[in-house]
């Protein structure tokens, strides 16, 4: 079974509630096709970065943390960091991934072909 990396989105609001409490939520249901040991990003679309690396610690589900951003992501998958420290992906690699030119926005499933040289890329940054 070939593992899969998925981008979540985060503003100025919700980033610290997504690395503090190891969550990553959406509103909508994509998340619960995340499996545990699936690779996840977090694009921080306020300032255009693009986070990473975190695995999923649990299956993609709904509410696992109850009202946490006020009820508005329900879908939800809990990560663990799995580089020493959080690590923006530079432009020049974001560029491979295609964002939506009218608003910056992401796939939430990546290719597994770049999501496996994205990973590498950053695995070799870290270590």
């Amino acid at each position: 079974m070939t593992l899969k990396t998925y981008i979540f989105e985060c503003s100025s609001g919700t980033y610290l509630d997504c690395v503090e409490k190891k969550l990553f939520g959406s509103n909508k249901p994509w998340p619960l096709e995340i499996k545990q040991g699936d690779y996840c990003l977090l694009h921080h679309y306020e300032i255009g970065g693009l986070l990473g690396l975190w695995k999923a610690t649990s299956d993609g589900g709904r509410n696992l943390v109850p009202k946490i951003w006020g009820g508005k992501f329900p879908f939800q998958v809990k990560v663990e960091l799995v580089l020493p420290k959080i690590t923006d992906v530079p432009q020049k690699v974001l560029a491979e991934f295609g964002a939506d030119p009218a608003n910056g926005r992401f796939d939430n499933c990546v290719d597994e072909q770049l999501a496996q040289s994205l990973i590498r890329f950053m695995l070799g940054v870290s270590g």
